[in-house]
């Protein structure tokens, strides 16, 4: 029997400490122009395409009772956000202008190319101009 499939991903974490988080939320909100949609005492979360951007700080959410307290990392995390190739060097323009150093270029030959960054929190950020994996047999 073959396995029922997924729609895509809806929520993505990362976390960072409590002191950033005024950082976190203007750098999604107002760097990279993502809607806050909800928020918490430990965290934010932002619309991202048909998904979900978690920001969570790591030791409020570890106060938490549940499941919710169940998840979460230690270290940088990392997302890579898809745009469109007609927006790729406008993204990098727009990074480089509020002051966000791009740590590093990938080429990945036929399937594109990315950049990477870090947020306030450290986390790595990658942004590609069109999706970067091979699909499946």
């Amino acid at each position: 029997m073959r396995a029922p499939t997924f729609d895509g991903v809806l929520e993505t974490a990362l976390y960072h400490a409590g002191d950033a988080r005024e950082a976190i939320e203007r750098f999604y909100g107002e760097v990279l122009g993502l809607p806050a949609v909800a928020g918490w005492p430990d965290g934010v979360a932002f619309r991202v395409g048909g998904g979900v951007l978690l920001l969570f700080d790591r030791e409020r959410l570890a106060q938490r009772d549940g499941p919710i307290a169940d998840h979460g990392a230690t270290g940088p995390g990392h997302v890579c956000l898809r745009v469109g190739e007609s927006e790729y060097d406008r993204w990098r323009e727009r990074l480089e202008a509020a002051g966000v150093e791009i740590v590093h270029d990938a080429e990945w030959g036929a399937r594109g190319r990315s950049f990477y960054f870090k947020d306030p929190a450290g986390n790595l950020l990658e942004i590609a101009d069109r999706d970067i994996w091979p699909q499946p047999a």
